[in-house]
């Protein structure tokens, strides 16, 4: 990628970077806390996802669907649900699916080991910190996912302002990020989710963000290739 791109292939690149960007804030928001009355809303009510992936448009629809009308009682088993499947609030021998990258990157399946010390110095690199208020460590699965969206907040910011070199590292991190972190766990991750889960919102949620990360790195290898 050039400094000096055509002008149709920023914006179409700038469109690429937002449109993911959108994505990646949404799944942050849901792996973050329980479903509240006004995202449900808020994410029923958002466009459809456009690719032309059939995997990608039905599970983003899917999960729209689930978010559909909702009224408190089924806003409460979904906080229910949220809080058995993510941090093991439930029986002794229920599935778990603990959202962190070191539990399934160390060897013990230990919390806060390699994987959380690479993404803090990967995090401070690039000038990102996550919400003080929300108390999860950085290898969090709602972490990692808000730096994706926010390299690509960067990279559309760069194509805007003509800056084709910082857009191409950009699009570079956000390629290594995904095959150095998300990738090497969200699968195991997604598996574990699905069957504590069973079905319903969240099960269709780990296996939304299993495809869409996997469909991202080719898009992305794509573009940086």
């Amino acid at each position: 990628m050039e400094n000096a791109l055509p002008t149709e292939l920023i914006e179409n690149l700038t469109d690429f970077c937002e449109n993911r960007g959108r994505v990646y804030t949404l799944l942050s928001r849901c792996y973050e806390k329980e479903i509240d009355a006004a995202f449900a809303a808020d994410f029923a009510g958002h466009a459809a996802l456009e690719s032309d992936d059939a995997a990608l448009a039905d599970g983003f629809a899917a999960l729209q669907a689930c978010l559909a009308d909702l009224d408190e009682a089924a806003l409460e088993q979904l906080a229910v649900v949220f809080n058995r499947v993510f941090f093991g609030m439930g029986p002794r021998t229920a599935q778990k699916a603990f959202p962190y990258e070191s539990v399934y990157t160390s060897p013990d399946g230990l919390m806060m080991q390699e994987a959380y010390a690479q993404v803090r110095t990967l995090y401070h690199a690039a000038r990102f910190a996550k919400d003080p208020a929300f108390p999860e460590p950085e290898d969090h699965l709602a972490v990692e996912l808000a730096f994706m969206a926010r390299l690509c907040e960067q990279a559309a910011g760069a194509l805007r302002a003509g800056e084709g070199q910082a857009a191409e590292d950009l699009l570079g991190g956000q390629l290594a990020f995904l095959r150095d972190h998300l990738l090497r766990w969200i699968e195991p991750f997604a598996a574990d989710a699905c069957a504590s889960a069973e079905t319903g919102f969240y099960a269709h949620l780990a296996t939304f963000t299993e495809t869409y990360l996997k469909a991202d790195e080719s898009a992305l290898d794509e573009v940086v290739g």
